[in-house]
């Protein structure tokens, strides 16, 4: 049978030496493979992620890049939403608008900060733009963020 060896033996030590290593390096891998590593995770949002997305959320930084045409403002929240107020100079496409028609005054050269209400569909949207060839395009955060940290908005 294939159980019946001599442990004594050096090569069957060796075997089961062997054979414990190569299961140990297998369960290591397999475990961290399910693991997110770096910034290139998608869909991962830890604490610290949020809390670098946000801090782009910032009024006056904001408001100078958009006053000197550095940066396109794109508020990707519904129809509904825009109306109730909006961070001056943005643009506006909802998330489910987003397409190669709606986008096509967006230059693909500059940097295209998206926002939403709270930041989720910013995130879908940056996915979005990025897959039409935007490759600036970046989540802020939401216009919550905006609010909290002083920022008006156009009603």
């Amino acid at each position: 049978m294939w159980y019946d060896f001599d442990v004594e033996n050096t090569n069957n030590k060796t075997y089961v030496i062997g054979s414990v290593i190569i299961a140990v390096i297998i369960i290591f891998f397999s475990i961290n493979a399910s693991r997110c590593h770096g910034e290139t995770c998608e869909g991962v949002k830890s604490e610290t992620a949020k809390y670098q997305i946000f801090t782009k959320m910032n009024p006056e930084i904001i408001n100078e890049l958009v006053a000197n045409n550095e940066i396109i403002l794109l508020d990707v929240r519904e129809d509904y939403e825009w109306d109730e107020g909006y961070i001056a100079g943005a643009k506006h496409i909802a998330l489910g608008d987003i397409n190669l028609e709606t986008t096509q005054e967006l230059p693909k050269n500059k940097p295209i900060y998206v926002y939403c209400r709270s930041g989720s569909r910013a995130g879908e949207a940056e996915a979005e733009l990025r897959s039409l060839g935007f490759e600036n395009a970046e989540n802020i955060g939401g216009i919550a963020h905006w609010q909290e940290r002083g920022g008006n908005l156009v009603r």
